[in-house]
């Protein structure tokens, strides 16, 4: 079995100024307030992955525990599982508490759209547009990243609970173990198309800050 595949995530780049220049209006004021708002939330993200990490490196260790033992040891291949099957839900947890917070930074940076129009300067509302399409890309491609690994999650603790069955059949272990591999590459995948629309904000929201703080 694959190890499991953390992609590092790109998290937004540091708190956005506010206090631009001395031509800003109230509405870009609003607008980078609420880029703030959707920044701080975030950084709950961030914490969890650094949790998920942990827990998939555990996991990756008890497995290779499992692996080098034979049927003599079924007894510690059981508890071995279970415990695997512990740190899986474990991560279940904090997978959905992580969920949680990607759809309330969302919907504090969808305040934003109806402030678009009423910016007055065309090339910042333009830019703004721009920022604004790539964040919701993003929080799409989110919903891949969540649907698959919680798949992969899912598949994983089917294989430790049928490791605990004295009776398994390999050939069904080895298909099992060929199911979690494809869903860890399917993971990787999400994550990486994730990890690029999380870069052409970042890329975007720098050329709109560039835009309003210029003299």
């Amino acid at each position: 079995m694959k190890k499991w595949i953390h992609v590092s995530v790109i998290i937004l780049l540091s708190i956005f100024i506010t206090a631009c220049n001395k031509n800003e209006d109230s509405v870009t004021e609003e607008i980078n307030e609420h880029i703030e708002d959707t920044v701080e939330i975030e950084l709950q993200f961030e914490e969890s992955q650094e949790k998920i990490s942990k827990l998939e490196e555990e996991d990756e260790e008890i497995y290779e525990e499992i692996i080098q033992l034979g049927s003599e040891d079924y007894d510690k291949i059981v508890a071995l599982s279970e415990q695997a099957v512990e740190l899986l839900e474990e991560r279940t947890e904090i997978v959905e508490l992580e969920k949680e917070s990607i759809e309330t930074a969302k919907e504090e940076f969808i305040k934003i759209e109806p402030l678009i129009e009423e910016v007055d300067d065309d090339s910042q509302q333009d830019n703004i547009q721009k920022m604004y399409e790539s964040m919701i890309a993003r929080y799409d491609s989110y919903d891949d990243v969540y649907d698959n690994y919680m798949e992969s999650v899912r598949l994983t603790k089917e294989l430790y609970v049928l490791l605990k069955d004295e009776a398994f059949q390999e050939n069904e272990v080895y298909g099992l173990i060929s199911d979690v591999n494809d869903s860890y590459d399917d993971v990787a995948d999400a994550f990486e198309t994730f990890n690029k629309e999380t870069s052409s904000f970042n890329h975007l929201k720098q050329i709109y800050y560039e835009d309003v703080t210029e003299e």
